[in-house]
Formats: C-alpha cells, sequence, structure tokens
C-alpha cells in the first residue's frame, strides 16, 4: 500500500472507519442523522453526549464540535471556526483505487484540551447503532 493510506489512520486521528458501498450516499446519510439528532437546539444528551455540541455539514459528511461547557445545546454561543474544544469529523471518501469507505476523525481538539472521551463515544455508540440498522435494512 502507500504511505498516505497506511498513514491515514494517524491523521486525526481516526477512530472508526467502515467500507462503504457509495461513499456519496454514506455522506448524505451522515448528514441528515447529524441534523436528526444533533442540530442546533437538538437535546444530544438524550444519547449520552453531556457536551453541547455544534455541527456544520461538509462535501464529504460532518464535523461535529464540542462547545465550552459554559454553552448549553440550545443556545448559538460560539463560531464554529472557533470551537477548540475537540469534535469529531465523519468523512465519507473514494479512493483512487475506487475503494470507498467512511472514516471519523478527531479533530479540533485546542491546545492542552482533554480528549472528551465519554462524549465521542456516545456520539460513536449512536451513530454505530444506526449505522448498524441501516445495513441490516439493506442486506
Amino acid at each position: 500500500e502507500a504511505w498516505p493510506e497506511l498513514l491515514a489512520p494517524f491523521a486525526g486521528p481516526e477512530v472508526w472507519r467502515a467500507k462503504v458501498p457509495d461513499a456519496r450516499r454514506a455522506a448524505v446519510f451522515v448528514q441528515q442523522w447529524a441534523a436528526e439528532f444533533f442540530a442546533e437546539g437538538k437535546r444530544a444528551s438524550r444519547f449520552g453526549v453531556k457536551t453541547p455540541v455544534k455541527m456544520q455539514r461538509t462535501p464529504a459528511g460532518i464535523v461535529i464540535k464540542f462547545k465550552p461547557l459554559g454553552e448549553t445545546a440550545l443556545t448559538g454561543g460560539s463560531d464554529f471556526n472557533s470551537l477548540s474544544e475537540g469534535g469529531l469529523e465523519f468523512i465519507a471518501e473514494q479512493l483512487e483505487s475506487g475503494e470507498q469507505r467512511l472514516r471519523v476523525l478527531r479533530c479540533a481538539y485546542g491546545f492542552k484540551v482533554s480528549v472528551r472521551e465519554a462524549s465521542e463515544q456516545a456520539l460513536l455508540t449512536k451513530f454505530k447503532s444506526d449505522w448498524s440498522e441501516l445495513e441490516l435494512a439493506r442486506s
């Protein structure tokens, strides 16, 4: 394999990966899933995500960033680009080899910001559960 592919899990770092039949559809699913459960005004704490979040679509998926603890899920608060409390980026991509995949990477952790493992895990658990349901429905 090429070096960039071997090093891909370390850029982020990567916390989850799955092969997908259609990267474009995976990106749309991730965007709709995040909008349904984690958009502004939604209560992510229902799923064990104690840290308030803010999300933004990307061409290949979604970025969900953690907001400072003083901000609630229902308040606008910080500008998305300035958030540095950590987060997760969901990226659906097609490689040159034709392989298609969905990856989740840690992102937006500022200097000396502790990893929000519990919130990351709760978010990933909810996503993996919903993704599994989608996979079962497809088969």
